[in-house]
């Protein structure tokens, strides 16, 4: 039996009356409207065409032609389609989609979802997680973006978030991907994984970084995380060509194993003084040497939860240490090492309508092969301050005590008082500027300080900056990182 509406436009109510069938039916809140409703009551199908329009449960799906099933909850739509799912926006030729389950696939399709784009002849989704084949992704919403990564298989996660919470930042991954620049690969990635707020930064970025410095001298480095989130081995590598230290990187793989992970690694002439100082970094020593780790192995807890406000981290590290000076040829120390660190930090809270205060809490145990034990000790306050709109400031007060002895110079804390600022200027849409500083109160001077200049054009970022202490000079270029916001049409 067929009825047809006899004006225009009209809604329809998916559900007329209850179930019959074991499948979960679809209430009275799925409702459809359009130029045109038909309603089949022999089939239990509800077709609407013309600037037809779904809702269900905070789900709308807009279509030129929308077929929606009311046992089973099963839809198909065809024609310049909109699907917004929560924080997901999805566009696409055709669409197949089960209302129940959240799943379904897109044809010629279009995902934006915390702030990535995702381009592919075939996309499958489910509530967290997006999946597309032969893919592309940026974070640019032109029509043509210079800058790409295409992909064999391009997989986009959520974490999970309380009910009617906006979902967290998920993570990215990318299966025999490579770099496009202008629509022509300039760089193979074998296989690629970042959190989705790591996009635009030094963490996330697989394209090469090159420049200058005292020890090193001209230096061209990569790395970048690899496997997939659906996968429970993954790991990351970096590599560093220098014309006056030779080859140095590091190769790493962990394991997932619910609630910790088993890593082990492989570091050759690691140099410590590499990455500047976190604020909460319990090996935080600027010693001029080299150090290979030939293996090291242990277990990581990433992070557990302790009631409501605070966070624990964890690590078990062991494995053989050689120390170098500084021209990676004369060993200074050699011996097996054991580490236990444990951090507590506070979640940001705050004081003022600018102003939030974190705290944080570390130990270190170390014990070496020679016989010597090492401990160390971290007490840490951040204010994290809204000087503006574009102006961000952040200044930690730094405590460090060690006791006791160690064969290595790296291990050890650095200043026993130290103020870290970190200022991040956004000038405008093209233009920022990071600017930190390391004061040591112990001896009142600067230890060091980074200055970064970014230019964003065209979905790309390009950095220039310094560091005064390694007299470091070095430049870049990647994807940039995702809008605050999520960008709907």
């Amino acid at each position: 039996m067929r009825r047809r509406p006899p004006f225009l436009p009209v809604a329809g109510l998916l559900l007329l009356h209850a179930s019959p069938a074991p499948a979960a039916p679809l209430n009275a809140s799925a409702i459809v409207q359009a130029d045109t409703v038909e309603v089949h009551l022999d089939d239990e199908t509800t077709h609407a065409s013309g600037n037809a329009r779904l809702t269900y449960r905070g789900l709308e799906l807009c279509a030129d032609d929308i077929t929606a099933d009311r046992v089973t909850g099963d839809v198909s739509a065809r024609g310049d389609l909109r699907l917004i799912q929560g924080e997901r926006v999805m566009f696409g030729e055709s669409l197949s989609y089960n209302l129940n389950s959240g799943a379904g696939a897109l044809r010629g399709a279009r995902v934006v979802e915390q702030g990535v784009i995702i381009t592919g002849a075939v996309i499958e989704v489910s509530p967290q997680e997006a999946v597309a084949r032969n893919a592309q992704f940026t974070t640019c919403d032109r029509p043509d973006p210079h800058f790409a990564f295409a992909a064999e298989r391009i997989t986009l996660t959520a974490e999970e978030a309380p009910t009617g919470a906006a979902p967290r930042s998920g993570s990215l991954s990318l299966s025999k991907g490579r770099v496009m620049y202008r629509g022509r690969s300039v760089l193979p990635v074998p296989g690629y994984t970042v959190d989705v707020g790591d996009v635009g930064t030094d963490k996330g970025n697989p394209t090469p970084t090159f420049g200058f410095s005292g020890d090193d001298g001209p230096y061209l480095s990569i790395g970048y995380a690899f496997g997939s989130p659906n996968r429970p081995l993954t790991g990351d590598f970096s590599y560093r060509y220098t014309t006056s230290r030779g080859i140095r990187g590091h190769v790493r793989a962990w394991r997932a194993t619910e609630p910790a992970e088993l890593t082990i690694g492989y570091y050759r002439r690691q140099d410590p003084a590499d990455s500047p100082i976190e604020t909460d970094d319990l090996e935080a020593s600027l010693a001029n040497v080299l150090i290979n780790r030939e293996p090291e192995y242990g277990v990581v807890l990433p992070a557990w939860r302790m009631g409501r406000f605070f966070t624990l981290q964890g690590s078990w590290l062991a494995g053989a240490y050689t120390e170098y000076e500084s021209d990676g040829i004369h060993e200074l120390a050699q011996a097996d090492r054991s580490s236990i660190v444990l951090l507590a930090r506070s979640d940001a809270y705050r004081v003022s309508p600018s102003v939030r205060l974190s705290h944080g809490i570390g130990w270190r145990r170390s014990s070496y092969s020679s016989g010597d034990d090492l401990t160390a000790w971290l007490l840490r306050t951040t204010a994290d301050m809204r000087l503006s709109p574009s102006i961000r400031l952040g200044v930690s007060h730094v405590r460090r005590r060690e006791s006791g002895e160690s064969p290595f110079l790296f291990d050890g804390v650095g200043p026993s008082r130290e103020l870290i600022g970190d200022l991040a200027w956004t000038v405008n849409a093209a233009w920022r500027l990071r600017v930190v500083e390391y004061y040591d109160l112990e001896n009142s001077e600067t230890r060091d300080m980074i200055l970064e200049v970014t230019r964003t054009a065209h979905c790309l970022e390009y950095t220039v900056g310094w560091r005064s202490e390694r007299g470091m000079l070095y430049a870049g270029f990647g994807l940039a990182g995702p809008p605050a916001q999520e960008h709907r049409e």
